[in-house]
């Protein structure tokens, strides 16, 4: 091709040289052309030795002592092609096929031309290839550093470049899944396996796609126990694995105190008469909004309490707790936690339950609150709502009275509508046998976006009446609380007092009624209501968007 270039080149010299205006001296033309041949005889053999720079530089010599001649056009801008320089290759072509769009060389023009167009695409694609291994090479350095958002950014731009390569969709699916957001983590692999070629590779992704859909769905229907890290159905009221509860999603009283703002609780205390006692904020308990959203299950928030827990010595057989050391261990039984005991102390724990549906419910759980151990028997209804708590306990910080209480529920389209309480006991023989009554009630008031608005604690009634007469030191403490008392005559203002039973030095010991094993009710007032108190009311404040359900 270069042969034929060069004879063109010698031909065409002399008529050029012939179109001068002035002719020059026969010898300085003949020196010119010759010098021009020359010139572009060396380029021709520097680009045989494939030394195309210095082939540019001798064909620009020759261009610039004749100009747009056909063949040194040609070559030079085969010469700066091969170079790589293709922008200027490109000038040259053009040159040519304005002053010559009929030439010699034209078929050799658009072969180049062509040749032009196939190193510019190879370029560009180079650059691209380039450019998404630098992507992926940051991708992978950012996530060695866990920086997830960066590499995933980098990832998605590398995605784009190459909308069909698998490699960056799998990578995306991975950090997904490293950030918890399964169901995208799903998606990003489903379409990994529909750009994947390789057969082998898109079965090892089957079983991935399994768990992640199987822990989106249960991101979607299940809680977890904020105690034991338990995964449980929405609907559960119990742990079945530790007993801590209750998990009442649904009810709006157990998301009457969400962490949100705007959002708030005050209960106000009033003693006998509706003598103002005392105002205290109560803080919010559901982390995010309802108590639902506080719990949902998702596989960080499981593992940060399971981690919590281990962290404190307690120990798992899977996801079940075992126990804490040699200090709490669990007795679990074929399907739920039978029994606790300390071995330390002796002091041990005994539940019995039942299955209804998916669910487990209590029928039998010793409960220690704040010191103080208490027996709560359950029955349900139909729709497995508490009908009836029956509570037994021997106050030790009082009179070590056995006291029993019993609530009984009220529900209005599943809504927790009112609680009647009743408790009492027999007392000594030694301090004259006295009988104590008591009734309480806890109303619930709702708006119409079935949020509790108010809900009241009401000590309706109190009665202690001595049975027989008190004896030796009984007697005479008897007399210093109730110097007015009288066998068979009930203790006149009595609510106003409390029920007071004995004394500790200067200590007066009493039975406030205890609330706090009606947890289940209300995490409002389920409380040690202190003596001569006989009304709480709570009152809640929402945002204007915040619903329950």
């Amino acid at each position: 091709m270069m042969r034929t270039t060069l004879i063109a080149l010698l031909l065409i010299a002399a008529p050029l040289a012939a179109q001068e205006t002035v002719p020059p001296p026969a010898a300085a033309a003949a020196t010119s052309s010759e010098d021009f041949t020359k010139t572009a005889l060396f380029g021709k053999k520097y680009f045989d030795l494939k030394e195309y720079g210095l082939a540019v530089d001798y064909f620009a010599k020759a261009a610039a002592m004749q100009p747009d001649n056909a063949a040194v056009l040609y070559d030079l801008a085969l010469s700066l092609a091969r170079a790589g320089r293709y922008t200027e290759a490109q000038t040259k072509i053009d040159r040519y096929l304005q002053v010559y769009p009929n030439g010699a060389e034209k078929p050799l023009v658009v072969s180049l031309l062509n040749d032009l167009d196939f190193q510019r695409d190879l370029q560009k694609n180079r650059q691209i290839a380039q450019e998404y291994q630098g992507l992926f090479t940051r991708g992978r350095f950012l996530y060695e550093k866990n920086d997830l958002n960066g590499a995933l950014k980098l990832f998605e731009q590398a995605e784009q470049q190459r909308p069909t390569d698998p490699n960056a969709v799998f990578n995306e699916a991975v950090i997904y899944e490293k950030r918890g957001e399964l169901a995208k983590a799903a998606e990003r692999f489903h379409r990994y396996q529909e750009l994947e070629s390789d057969a082998d590779l898109k079965s090892a992704t089957d079983q991935r796609i399994l768990l992640l859909e199987s822990e989106v769905e249960d991101m979607r229907t299940k809680i977890v126990c904020p105690f034991c890290g338990l995964r449980l159905l929405i609907g559960t009221t119990w742990c079945h694995r530790c007993w801590h509860g209750p998990y009442a999603t649904a009810a709006p009283l157990w998301s009457s105190r969400p962490c949100i703002d705007g959002a708030s609780a005050t209960r106000n205390s009033y003693y006998f008469g509706e003598r103002f006692a005392k105002a205290e904020p109560l803080p919010c308990i559901a982390a995010g909004g309802t108590l639902l959203d506080a719990i949902r299950y998702t596989p960080s928030r499981q593992k940060a309490i399971q981690d919590a827990r281990r962290a404190e010595g307690w120990t798992y057989s899977g996801d079940i707790i075992q126990g804490q050391g040699t200090q709490i261990r669990y007795s679990q039984g074929p399907q739920y936690l039978e029994r606790i005991t300390a071995p330390s102390t002796g002091e041990v724990l005994t539940y019995a339950a039942h299955k209804a549906g998916d669910f487990w419910l209590l029928d039998r759980e010793d409960v220690i609150l704040e010191g103080q151990k208490y027996v709560s028997r359950y029955t349900f209804d139909a729709q497995n709502r508490i009908a009836q708590q029956q509570v037994d306990y021997q106050n030790v910080a009082g009179c070590n009275h056995v006291i029993s209480m019993t609530a009984d529920y009220t529900y209005v389209n599943d809504a927790l509508t009112a609680v009647a309480i009743k408790g009492g006991y027999d007392g000594f023989t030694v301090e004259g046998l006295p009988r104590v009554d008591w009734n309480a009630n806890v109303a619930y008031t709702y708006d119409a976006n079935a949020r509790v608005t108010k809900e009241d604690l009401t000590i309706a009634s109190m009665s202690k009446t001595y049975m027989a007469k008190p004896y030796g030191a009984a007697r005479d403490e008897v007399n210093r609380l109730y110097p007015a008392m009288r066998v068979k005559r009930p203790i006149e203002n009595v609510l106003r007092t409390g029920d007071i039973c004995g004394t500790n030095g200067n200590l007066i010991l009493g039975n406030p009624i205890d609330l706090r094993p009606f947890y289940a009710m209300s995490p409002n007032v389920s409380m040690l209501v202190p003596l001569g108190v006989t009304t709480e009311t709570v009152s809640f404040t929402y945002p204007d968007s915040y619903k329950v359900r």
